[in-house]
């Protein structure tokens, strides 16, 4: 029988019982679950639970519940509602309210409710929340901290925003607009602010307040880079909760007993499974752009958790699919605070451009000089050309000439913004295409001043086992004065000191452009070295555009856009069902079925406990069944 007509009984025993299990509730262990338990004739308050088996045919009233789960003490927790896979999990919601109403009359207590017919799954909080659809059962653990937030959960209003965490009036303002939504049963918001203007503080904020108010108890902060992360970690938690219990999760170590996570969505991607859907109350993820879910929507869309997306991207480049994924009507973001109001408020400092004339570009290098073939990976894999390795290219070739690099060296210590004495570069940051560039760039340095010794410049790329020590000494210490770097720098990286900034690079993406920028735009306020900077104060910043990026970008606003890629196998089904269309039309019956055995097989060794084909379970089962292929064309 097909999955689609499958009976309640075998739904239940086929799906809703496999997919209980994986949340920790085994339908057999009675100390978790009771199945078709009779909510009239039960003796709820003494957990004395009759099933449909012990109250069939007796005299009475009688109504009998899916599934009941009990808490640790075996009291009611949640009633489970199953319906056959044909039907709409919602057509269960008045029945399972019924049972739920049954039990409280007895104890007083509201219950949860599942919905399911073993295709979806709709969570209800109720009554505190609307119903949801969620990606599995929540596990006790879980249940039971979402019940201890109903009963002891307070207004927002009696939990005031700490001011030593932010001050800044638009600062708060970002946090009381989640805060509110949050009231209003909203679970998903986008704040955009402008690269130094507190978004870390923000969340540790808001992070705080639902603390403290009970709304959440476990959190995970996710970043894309390491750095965004140890920046959350150290300046974040270990600052503002000190006596909260937090980890950093790293590959093959994980502790699930901790309140606070920081971690990349890299090393989640390899665990995010090992956590029950209802495991975080609060997920707030920092550079949330296209690229991110794209590679990591499973990651995002598995857990049942409040949501905060943290962007420096200006509003205008953001993608719909991202306003989409944060419930964002008309593409306007939770909040927004841009560059240029917070330049406007002093928050963050401006910039003037210095436009180099070194002897690659009057020789007619441009950013339509990237190669060929590196072109067609881009369009093929859609990233970033920043991401792409430039190793050997021509692109390298040319930017790799002694007397170049020599010219960019030069004309950077000309030209650049001084420190107080006047004699020494403020503190500036490189952005070299590839390593070899970087080592040509360092070279210059040596040649050209010698009276350094080696300290005025380092290169500081990831793949140094010593990356993270110069990247603080570069931080924190007068030496050196110059970091030279491929792309560990590009994002992430607070050096609120940073003065000078040389794209040595081509950059094509706007998001990237507003990224590297981002590394010169902190005020003065946030200076602790006034030493390093031009009479004592900062006041604006200075960029050495080698490559006419401002120009690129007044030319094309909104930069090369990184579009999907579409999958090889993909392309390879698609062009199957192409072959397919064109061997029926011909009456070729051999063939029909021949690519007909591909297209099954292609179907059958999808991965099921994947989150992306388990949303589509329904469809998958319905393609495999022979009635849907016996007339096949491909929309135009």
């Amino acid at each position: 029988m097909a999955l689609r007509d499958a009976t309640e009984w075998e739904t239940r025993k086929g799906k809703i019982d496999v997919l209980l299990k994986e949340a920790g509730w085994d339908p057999n262990d009675r100390t978790k679950v009771v199945q078709e338990v009779d909510t009239k004739q039960s003796d709820f308050k003494a957990r004395r639970y009759k099933t449909f088996n012990e109250t069939r045919g007796t005299p009475g009233q009688h109504a009998y519940a899916d599934y009941l789960l009990l808490d640790s003490n075996g009291e009611p927790l949640t009633v489970v509602e199953a319906k056959k896979t044909s039907k709409d999990p919602i057509l269960g919601q008045k029945q399972a309210e019924d049972y739920v109403d049954d039990i409280k009359k007895q104890t007083g207590k509201d219950l949860f409710i599942f919905l399911s017919n073993g295709f979806e799954i709709w969570f209800w909080n109720r009554p505190n929340e609307n119903p949801r659809m969620v990606k599995g059962f929540h596990s006790r653990d879980a249940l039971g901290r979402i019940l201890f937030q109903n009963r002891s959960k307070k207004d927002f209003v009696d939990v005031p925003i700490r001011k030593e965490i932010i001050d800044r009036p638009p600062n708060i303002e970002s946090v009381k607009r989640v805060l509110e939504g949050i009231d209003a049963g909203r679970r998903k918001f986008l704040v955009v602010q402008a690269t130094g203007t507190g978004k870390t503080r923000v969340a540790m904020a808001l992070i705080d307040v639902l603390l403290r108010a009970n709304r959440a108890q476990k959190i995970l902060f996710l970043a894309d880079r390491k750095a965004l992360r140890d920046q959350a970690y150290s300046d974040g938690f270990k600052v503002f909760f000190p006596t909260e219990s937090k980890s950093k999760v790293f590959s093959g170590s994980l502790d699930k007993n901790s309140r606070l996570f920081a971690s990349t969505i890299q090393t989640f991607m390899d665990c995010y499974q090992e956590f029950s859907v209802g495991d975080f109350d609060l997920i707030i993820s920092d550079e949330c752009h296209r690229s991110i879910y794209n590679k990591w929507k499973d990651v995002f869309t598995y857990f049942d958790a409040v949501e905060v997306g943290l962007t420096a991207t200006p509003a205008d480049i953001i993608d719909r699919d991202t306003f989409r994924f944060f419930d964002c009507e008309d593409n306007t973001p939770t909040t927004l605070y841009e560059y240029d109001d917070a330049v406007e408020d002093g928050c963050l400092v401006p910039y003037k451009v210095y436009k180099t004339q070194t002897h690659f570009q009057i020789a007619g290098v441009k950013p339509g000089d990237v190669p060929n073939e590196v072109m067609k990976e881009l369009m093929e894999k859609g990233v970033e050309p920043e991401d792409v390795n430039f190793d050997g290219s021509d692109i390298e070739k040319k930017v790799v000439v002694i007397g170049t690099n020599e010219a960019i060296v030069k004309e950077f210590m000309d030209n650049c913004i001084m420190d107080s004495t006047g004699t020494l570069p403020a503190k500036s940051i490189f952005f070299a295409i590839t390593k070899r560039h970087a080592k040509r760039i360092w070279e210059a340095f040596e040649k050209l001043y010698p009276e350094y010794r080696g300290k005025l410049a380092r290169i500081i790329v990831s793949e140094d086992q010593r990356a993270q020590e110069i990247l603080k000494e570069f931080k924190t210490e007068s030496w050196p004065r110059v970091a030279i770097s491929v792309d560990m720098l590009d994002t992430g990286v607070d050096i609120p000191e940073a003065s000078n900034l040389v794209f040595a690079k081509p950059v094509f993406s706007k998001i990237r452009f507003w990224q590297m920028l981002g590394r010169g735009t902190r005020n003065d306020a946030t200076c602790k070295h006034k030493e390093w900077l031009p009479n004592g104060r900062k006041e604006e910043f200075l960029v050495f555009d080698c490559w006419n990026v401002f120009d690129w970008f007044n030319m094309h606003p909104e930069g090369r856009e990184a579009k999907p890629s579409e999958a090889v196998p993909a392309k390879i089904f698609l062009l199957r069902l192409q072959q397919l269309s064109q061997f029926e039309k011909k009456g070729d019956k051999k063939n029909v079925e021949l690519v007909k055995a591909k297209l099954f097989a292609d179907i059958s060794a999808l991965p099921k406990d994947s989150i992306a084909v388990r949303e589509k379970l329904k469809d998958l089962e319905l393609a495999l069944s022979p009635k849907l292929w016996t007339r096949v064309g491909i929309d135009p």
